[in-house]
């Protein structure tokens, strides 16, 4: 079922006949446009969740490469500054 179809579905149904949950209500005396348009709901999250996953299981080694290269920058930076002192305080005992 596509969201269209449900969505038309749905259109057929007028406001005063959908349910508001005050009290538990059976999965039978839930009407069927609606348990249809749960089910394209949920189908259309799980899609999307589905999605989300692929997208970082193919940038995680971009993501890694790009860890790895900031981590090395920080490391370099730091041995510069360390050089730097030691520079200077071993030309200031000179």
């Amino acid at each position: 079922m596509t969201y269209a179809s449900v969505a038309r579905a749905l259109s057929d149904v007028p406001p005063q006949t959908i349910p508001v949950l005050t009290r538990e209500i059976s999965a039978k005396d839930i009407p069927q446009p609606l348990l249809l348009a749960l089910e394209a709901r949920q189908a259309e999250r799980a899609m999307i969740l589905g999605l989300s996953q692929e997208l970082m299981l193919s940038l995680r080694p971009e993501l890694d490469r790009m860890a790895a290269e900031l981590a090395q920058r920080s490391v370099e930076g730091m041995w510069a500054k360390r050089a730097e002192i030691y520079k200077t305080s071993s030309s200031t005992a000179i």
